[in-house]
This record gives structure tokens, sequence and C-alpha cells, in this order.
């Protein structure tokens, strides 16, 4: 278990912010965007590697 809230990972901190205080809508959205940056960078930087790949393999010869 993890107790130290500096220790949280993201997705941790994002439910973190769904405590007995309140619901953090705001705060929730944004967490969610920088977690899902990366995925998108890296869909971004290799989709062309991606669909050659995705093609590729639905060739039947």
């Amino acid at each position: 278990m993890i107790s130290n809230p500096g220790d949280y990972t993201l997705p941790l901190g994002i439910q973190a912010l769904f405590g007995a205080t309140g619901r953090q809508y705001h705060l929730v959205l944004a967490g969610a965007v920088l977690a899902a940056i990366p995925s998108l960078l890296v869909f971004f930087v290799l989709r062309k590697q991606l669909l050659e790949g995705l093609t590729a393999g639905a060739v039947k010869s």
C-alpha cells in the first residue's frame, strides 16, 4: 500500500480526487488528458509503421 500521496502513480492520484470532500471534475479531466498524451504522441509518431504492419499482416498469399 502506498500511504504517501507524493508517491502515488497517475491513476491513484486521479482516484484520490474522488474523495469524500467532493469530486473535482476539472482536475480529474486534466489528469486524464495528461495520462493520454504519451500514448497519443507514440501513436502519431509511429502511425505509418503501425498501419503498414497491420496491412502487411492482413494480406493472404
